[in-house]
Parts: C-alpha cells; sequence; structure tokens
C-alpha cells in the first residue's frame, strides 16, 4: 500500500555553524499546486531556488513556507547595510499614502520593515561553501521530519474515509436492494390510477402494460446503483495507491454524488431517498478530507 501524504503538516530543526545556530521551520498548506515560498536573510537570496528545487523533490502538492532564522551574532546578518535613500524614499512614499487615505496613525519602524529593498548586502559577507552545505543539510533534514509529520496525518485520514467508505456502501447495497421494488411499484401504482380513470374494455391491456412498463423503467436505479458501487471500488484502489492522489479522489467523488443525485431524482420509494441522504453526506465529508491530500 503505497504512502498518503496530508497536505498540512510542521517541523522545525537547529544546527550550528562557526559558533552560528541556524534554525528552520517548514510549514505546508492545503492548495491546488504546488506553492513554494522561502524566507531567508539578503545575503543569502542566491539560496532561495535551490531550497526550492529541495523542496520540489520531496513535495508534490501543497503551500509550503520555509523559514531559516540565524542567531543574532551571525556573519550572515552581519552582513546587511542599510540604504538611506531608499529608507527616505519609502518612508516618503508611506507619508503620502497615508495623506491621501485620510489615516492619522504615524508611520513605525515595522511598516518599512516589510521592503526589503531598504537592506543592501556587503560582497561575500558570510556566504561560503560549507554555510551552504549546512543550511542544505539542515532543510534536508527538516523536510524529513515534516513528510513523517504529513504521513501521520495521511494515515489518519485514510482509516477515517475508508470507514466512511463502509458506511457508503453498506447504504448503496440497501438502494440496491429497494431498486427493483422501486420500478415494480411505480407500475402498479400507474396501473392502478389509470385503470381507475378510463374503461378497461375500450383499451388494449397489453399495449397499456408495455406503455406503463417503459414509464416505469424510468424509475429504475439499477444502473445508477451499479455505477456507484463501481465509483466505491475505484476509490479504494486509488486510495490504496498513495499520494499523489488526492485530484483523481476528488473526481471520483464528483461522480459519486452525481449517480447519487440521479437516484434521487429517478426514485419514487421514501426509503431510497432517506438511504441517499446519508450516503450524500458521507460523499460530502469524505470530500472535506480529500482537499488535504496530496
Amino acid at each position: 500500500m503505497g504512502k498518503l501524504f496530508s497536505m498540512t503538516g510542521f517541523a522545525s530543526g537547529k544546527t550550528t555553524h562557526n559558533h552560528t545556530e541556524i534554525s528552520c521551520e517548514l510549514r505546508s498548506l492545503n492548495s491546488r499546486y504546488l506553492e513554494i515560498g522561502v524566507k531567508l536573510p539578503p545575503t543569502l537570496r542566491e539560496l532561495e531556488e535551490p531550497l526550492k528545487e529541495r523542496i520540489r523533490a520531496r513535495v508534490q502538492r501543497g503551500k509550503v513556507h520555509c523559514v531559516l532564522n540565524f542567531s543574532e551574532q551571525s556573519p550572515v546578518l552581519k552582513g546587511l547595510q542599510v540604504d538611506p535613500g531608499a529608507v527616505k524614499f519609502y518612508r516618503d512614499l508611506l507619508e503620502q499614502i497615508r495623506q491621501q487615505a485620510g489615516i492619522t496613525d504615524s508611520i513605525q519602524l515595522e511598516h518599512l520593515l516589510q521592503f526589503s529593498e531598504i537592506f543592501t548586502v556587503e560582497p561575500e559577507a558570510g556566504l561560503d561553501d560549507s554555510l551552504k552545505e549546512a543550511i542544505f543539510r539542515l532543510v534536508d533534514e527538516t523536510l524529513v521530519a515534516l513528510n513523517q509529520a504529513r504521513e501521520k496525518e495521511g494515515q489518519a485520514l485514510r482509516k477515517d474515509m475508508e470507514h466512511r467508505l463502509e458506511t457508503i456502501e453498506r447504504r448503496v447495497e440497501k438502494v440496491g436492494q429497494l431498486a427493483g421494488k422501486n420500478a415494480r411499484q411505480e407500475f402498479e401504482k400507474l396501473k392502478r390510477r389509470l385503470y381507475s380513470m378510463i374503461d378497461e374494455k375500450k383499451v388494449d391491456a397489453n399495449r397499456l402494460e408495455l406503455e406503463l412498463a417503459l414509464i416505469a423503467e424510468r424509475v429504475d436505479v439499477t444502473e445508477e446503483v451499479v455505477r456507484l458501487g463501481s465509483h466505491i471500488k475505484l476509490f479504494r484502489e486509488q486510495l490504496k495507491k498513495g499520494s499523489p492522489v488526492g485530484k483523481t479522489l476528488n473526481f471520483i467523488l464528483q461522480e459519486m454524488h452525481r449517480e447519487a443525485n440521479t437516484i434521487s431524482n429517478k426514485s419514487t420509494m421514501i426509503e431510497i431517498s432517506h438511504w441517499i441522504v446519508e450516503i450524500k453526506e458521507e460523499v460530502e465529508k469524505i470530500r472535506e478530507q480529500v482537499q488535504n491530500i496530496e
């Protein structure tokens, strides 16, 4: 059975390099696609793309945010300088916005810190091959921990979905047992109603029953029940394959919901309607879980 990963998870790690403490935090959230954000000191901007590549190699779907922090005395941080011209430019820009928007609050330091351009980097400040390797190694180790957390959550999601799938399967069996009766009951109901309205002696009984049978066949949900059972089987097969499978599972659930709706629209038996309501509730609950699957 393949591993199933949740798209949500968190992991952190630390290491020390030349008396500098480096910490890494990785957080992943739901997303239709793979989105990666890396937060680094400006002196390490050249590592942004290599770090994204390392994450892409281990995560296939989700919104992943990576943050690297360094101890205050790190040479990496000492390589930063403030650009006075950029500070003045953004301060004046914010002041202009404040006045035009009618904002009475004053400009604070945290507002200026949103603009990375106010910092410049000293050439060759704090970055060497050994530091790069230490950072890559730390991120790799944290990625392993992140995937372990995502796999653990994925196992819990798998267990819950399998339980709900069994519930749906039992409900579908109930509907299947009633499907044949539904068409027959509709036939008998139409027959009684028509015979109460017409003179039997003036009607071709064989032709009438044929027409009634055709009408009654329209409420037969046997085919939909079979297809619903087939979707359940396919869902299980895909679930066993493991990630990445979230998009496929979501598509199968859409088909299951469509078949359930068709059965609900065609059926005239109140018992079937009740079972379909429960089936759709479970399908919706599984859909909520699948939104979290890689």
